[in-house]
């Protein structure tokens, strides 16, 4: 997708050197909405209307060529798990045509192709024998299948006795062990506890490592960003923006943020991120002060502002991205930094660590600020642990300025043929911030 020339369309264009995993062509999907179950029969029998028409989906294409990623998004209701189900054929569309080449595994609403009365085990093969998997094969994968799920005793038990957690389980684990090659994932990940979250995004990036194509819906627009080669904005059933996962996801924020202010409402304050199964890392400690180690909130334009980050895990051998984050009270967010550039991360081989992040003159003007820590694995894409502090910290102009930021700058003038350069609030180069390790 990104690197390669856009596939034709229906219209023509240029043709991707990469094979087509999948091909959607103007894809629509009408539900018909009945005020109650008799009127179903009542116009069967009458041959006169009982219902009214939804359009759930309208017009969508696109092309996702084998090995690459495509992420779709969107408020609720926007026709996401409607296009899933037509790709991964449990559902037909009204019309437009989609075409499928591999093996496609999916996970969609939880519990979907299993039989309550069955085990854990009668369905993990029933599933694998679906998508392709011979006799031999099934037998060998799954103790692998087993394993994965981490079902215990409950894998020889009916799936009707199973929690909504250990159903995903269940379906993760037989999708991502039976040699597909297109998985399709509808938002599965937020109901594991951060333990599988953790698995299962690793099991994700394997699967694409092997050059398995990815069509991956979720509302965690981090994951959509960093695993999506492109993305799609579903807005009532239509394609309100297409293209590199980046950009998209860009245009998707500032339409929430648009959103939120036309509601007159605060943004939601997000909790401390909690896992209700196993924890590895936690942030003990998080201090915001001037260099010197003395806890400071307030500061003025252009002053150093440093955070001190403590966290701790019961397994040396783990690794971790940190990110630091300010989002002014507004929602807009002024900056976010984290581990990923510096040639000592990801941080591993220790219980307990010790951070600092520097910002030498920190170029914003003014506002209040809330400051958020993440707590990433090795790869900064899993959340062990967030921390945020409201108020972060504040910064005070010493006279009236327009804006958040306050950037080095130059005027110039030309007189005569010559420039008569005079610099303005010019700042000293600013070097990396630097780790207690």
């Amino acid at each position: 997708m990104r690197g390669k020339p856009k596939p034709s369309g229906a219209g023509g264009g240029p043709v991707s050197e990469t094979p087509l995993a999948v091909q959607a062509r103007d894809l629509s999907k009408v539900y018909r909405l009945y005020a109650n179950p008799s009127d179903r029969l009542r116009e069967v029998l009458l041959r006169t209307p009982r219902h009214r028409d939804f359009q759930a989906l309208s017009g969508v294409s696109f092309d996702l060529p084998a090995g690459k990623a495509l992420g779709l998004i969107g408020e609720n209701g926007a026709g996401k798990s409607t296009l899933l189900k037509i790709v991964a054929g449990t559902t037909s569309a009204t019309s437009g045509t989609v075409e499928r080449r591999g093996v496609v595994a999916s996970i969609l609403e939880l519990g979907m192709g299993f039989h309550p009365e069955f085990t854990g085990r009668e369905n993990a093969r029933m599933n694998a024998a679906l998508l392709g998997l011979t006799g031999p094969e099934i037998r060998k994968r799954l103790p692998e299948i087993r394993d994965f799920a981490e079902l215990g005793e409950f894998f020889d038990r009916p799936v009707r006795t199973y929690s909504s957690g250990m159903g995903l389980r269940l379906a993760f684990a037989v999708a991502t062990h039976a040699n597909a090659d297109v998985l399709i994932v509808d938002e599965a990940l937020a109901v594991g506890d951060g333990y599988f979250q953790k698995k299962s995004i690793d099991r994700i990036t394997e699967f694409q490592q092997r050059g398995g194509t990815l069509l991956f819906c979720s509302h965690a627009l981090y994951y959509i960003a960093l695993l999506c080669d492109e993305a799609i904005w579903l807005k009532n059933g239509a394609v309100a923006a297409q293209g590199p996962s980046s950009e998209v996801v860009r245009q998707y924020e500032r339409f929430l943020q648009e959103k939120e202010r036309r509601l007159d409402t605060a943004p939601a304050m997000s909790e401390p991120a909690t896992t209700n199964g196993r924890r590895p890392a936690r942030l003990t400690d998080v201090r915001v002060h001037d260099g010197s180690g003395y806890p400071r909130a307030e500061f003025a334009a252009g002053e150093t502002v440093a955070v001190d980050v403590e966290f701790e895990t019961a397994d040396p051998s783990l690794a971790f991205h940190v990110r630091v984050g300010a989002d002014r009270e507004d929602g807009v967010q002024a900056f976010a930094v984290d581990t990923r550039g510096e040639p000592w991360a990801p941080l591993t081989g220790r219980s307990r660590y010790s951070l600092r992040l520097l910002l030498p003159e920190l170029p914003i003007a003014q506002g209040e600020f809330r400051l958020y820590v993440f707590l990433g694995d090795e790869t900064a894409l899993h959340l062990h642990d967030l921390k945020i502090l409201r108020p972060g910290f504040s910064v005070v102009a010493p006279e009236y300025s327009v804006g958040i930021l306050r950037p080095p700058y130059v005027w110039s003038i030309e007189q005569e043929g010559a420039a008569d350069r005079r610099p303005a609030g010019l700042s000293a180069a600013v070097g990396r911030g630097a780790a207690r390790r």
